[in-house]
């Protein structure tokens, strides 16, 4: 797995097994293991170190959201209900968002789950990674 306090996160999570199951089972999905890493790591973490390119643009990692069941914001589930995110397609889960309010999402209809980024405003997709662990090693200062 990775060093998350290579990235300037810090350590602080009350995310466990019996949590993340329970997600999984409400999503009816499984979660990458080194996300679920991270989460374990540092639920709600805040990276300084997580600019990262796509295509022809480049952002970063403002926050990646709670990894709760609890249905208010910040948390996964708040946005990955059906009304939490308009105009997302089905087994697309936002986990975090950029500086922009852009969502940062895993896609669920490939495998292992596609990291993309959606556009709010346009609603538009584009591909960052290919898999959350080569996505986090998109991550620069």
């Amino acid at each position: 797995m990775f060093d998350w306090s290579s990235f300037g996160i810090e350590k602080k999570s009350s995310v466990d097994t019996r949590m993340v199951s329970l997600i999984q089972k409400q999503l009816d999905l499984v979660f990458p293991d080194s996300y679920i890493d991270l989460m374990k790591y540092a639920d709600g973490a805040s990276p300084e170190i997580s600019s990262f390119d796509y295509e022809d643009s480049g952002t970063c990692i403002s926050e990646f959201f709670e990894f709760s069941d609890e249905l208010r914001p910040p948390t996964i589930m708040w946005y990955a209900r059906p009304q939490g995110v308009s105009n997302l397609p089905e087994r697309y889960i936002p986990i975090a968002r950029d500086a922009g309010d852009y969502m940062i999402c895993l896609n669920f209809n490939s495998s292992p789950p596609t990291v993309e980024i959606l556009d709010p405003a346009t609603h538009q997709l584009s591909l960052i990674a290919p898999s959350f662990s080569q996505f986090v090693r998109l991550w620069h200062e």
